[in-house]
């Protein structure tokens, strides 16, 4: 038998190759074409390099300029239709489409964008299925962080360490130190959520550290989570594949990120745990934290305790949800006062009038904020609005069906969502400056107008999925910002900078010099 040349079998190799490649092209071609201008959702305006491929997106936010982007597309094409982000997903930048999402039973169900297992295992946050979210949300989401809980169990142990904050920032002052002001109020949060958690803080503010990296390794995970979250065929030829999957997912083996946090939460549980089983009938806790609640919760169908997984990742969900987003919201509150003088003086006036009336404890109740400082309120539902510490993709999945959605009917199984950023800036509702820091804004308006900013705050999301520590930070923005404001002065350094990384907030760099107020 002759045998092929070795010219033809390099020549036949050359073809094959050549026929492989031009029929990847043609097929990424041609799937590129069919999501611009024959998917079902191609009747929505959007950027043609959005509605080709998710991976634009996934691109924007890990140049962490999804924010500016969002804005820029409704500026372009209006709040008036949903606008196609991704070729499955569309924005609604109308602060009138939020009941239609987020308030159906219909549309618990959510995206993608959840249970990628970028933050680590399975938590309350990422379960997708609404009927499971619902049940384990009973079981950890009780009245025991309300504010009236708080109020009762907790908000004693926040003025004590709200003092020793003082203290520190004190001291700083007197030694005529420059500081970050954004990294104390994040090193604050993160005291007040480990407190919360494990019944003591780590000592964040004790030490003026970032105590255990927990909030450096918070940052650094946030990246890889909007990527996996916006990047659909990375998910499910990636992530949805065993055998490459823990080449990217978080390990409690890393030294930083997610994987590192999920490590942390394993060791108090593992303490806990051996506490408990040492003391046997005679442990007791006087105020159960959210370590002890995972720990005695029962999944209300079966009657069963949480799987030795789901505790772990459920405490380790309240430190990554609430002690770098109730910073950002600090921070960012402090910020604008600082660009603002005019409205800086002003609420150091009411807490002035208030103080010098007798009328404020030291440190100032929440209940004496929340009556007494209305303008100092309007201050921080303003920053909230403009910065929200979460301005990520909360979308929904449409039912079998399809559903009408701020008077637009929308095709079954699409992914929608609304972005706090966006939707906070809603021209018809904040005009004629929804750009602007004006906090006047929540105190002139009239009952009417009031009541509908008041209820399209997308800052904790809202519905049965709302944030589990909405009122925890709430307690925390209403008590430490007049104490700041009451106790110091300011000379702004550097303005810093309000970053987004995977939907995230956190602030860098806002320096300045302290003076005590005479």
């Amino acid at each position: 038998m002759a045998q092929s040349s070795p010219i033809l079998s390099q020549l036949s190799a050359t073809v094959a190759a050549g026929t492989i490649l031009v029929s990847l092209i043609s097929y990424i071609a041609a799937r590129l074409l069919y999501n611009i201008y024959f998917h079902p959702l191609a009747q929505f305006p959007g950027p043609w390099y959005a509605t080709a491929t998710s991976l634009t997106d996934a691109i924007i936010s890990l140049r962490k300029a999804e924010p500016a982007w969002l804005l820029g597309l409704t500026k372009k094409y209006g709040t008036d239709r949903p606008i196609r982000i991704a070729p499955r997903t569309l924005l609604f930048a109308s602060s009138s489409s939020l009941k239609d999402i987020y308030w159906d039973a219909r549309m618990n169900f959510k995206s993608e964008l959840y249970g990628t297992g970028a933050l680590g295992p399975p938590s309350l946050f990422d379960t997708r299925d609404g009927k499971i979210h619902q049940q384990l949300r009973k079981a950890l989401g009780g009245n025991q962080w309300s504010i009236g809980s708080l109020k009762n169990f907790w908000e004693p142990k926040f003025d004590q360490h709200i003092s020793l904050f003082l203290q520190k920032m004190t001291d700083i002052a007197n030694a005529k130190q420059e500081t970050i002001l954004s990294d104390r109020v994040a090193e604050f949060a993160a005291d007040i959520m480990t407190m919360v958690s494990f019944s003591e803080p780590w000592g964040f503010v004790r030490h003026g550290r970032d105590e255990r990296g927990i909030l450096h390794s918070w940052r650094l995970g946030l990246p890889f989570f909007g990527l996996v979250g916006r990047w659909r065929w990375f998910r499910q030829n990636i992530i949805a594949n065993p055998n490459l999957a823990h080449y990217f997912l978080p390990a409690m083996s890393d030294k930083q990120g997610m994987g590192y946090l999920y490590a942390q939460a394993n060791r108090e549980v593992d303490h806990r745990e051996m506490r408990m089983k040492a003391e046997g009938e005679s442990f007791y806790m006087e105020r159960p934290d959210f370590l002890q609640h995972c720990l005695d919760a029962r999944h209300p169908l079966t009657g069963l305790p949480l799987t030795a997984v789901q505790k772990r990742a459920h405490v380790t969900l309240l430190i990554q949800a609430g002690a770098d987003t109730t910073a950002t919201a600090l921070g960012s509150t402090l910020r604008f006062l600082l660009l603002n003088p005019r409205i800086l003086r002003k609420a150091q006036e009411e807490i002035g009038m208030a103080d010098r009336e007798g009328k404020l404890s030291n440190p100032i109740a929440y209940e004496e904020s929340r009556r007494l400082l209305p303008y100092m309120g309007a201050c921080i539902k303003e920053a909230l609005r403009l910065n929200p510490p979460a301005p990520n993709q909360f979308g929904r999945v449409t039912p079998e069906g399809g559903k009408t959605i701020d008077g637009h009917r929308i095709p079954p199984l699409v992914d929608v969502t609304t972005v706090s950023y966006i939707v906070q800036r809603d021209p018809k509702l904040y005009a004629p400056d929804p750009e602007s820091y004006r906090p006047e804004r929540w105190i002139d308006a009239e009952a009417v107008k009031l009541a509908e900013m008041e209820s399209s705050q997308f800052v904790f999301g809202m519905g049965p999925r709302v944030c589990l520590g909405k009122d925890i930070a709430i307690m925390e923005l209403w008590k430490l910002l007049p104490e700041i404001i009451r106790n110091f002065e300011f000379e702004l350094l550097d303005i810093g900078r309000y970053i987004v990384a995977g939907g995230v907030a956190y602030n860098y760099g806002l320096k300045v010099n302290l003076a005590l107020r005479r």
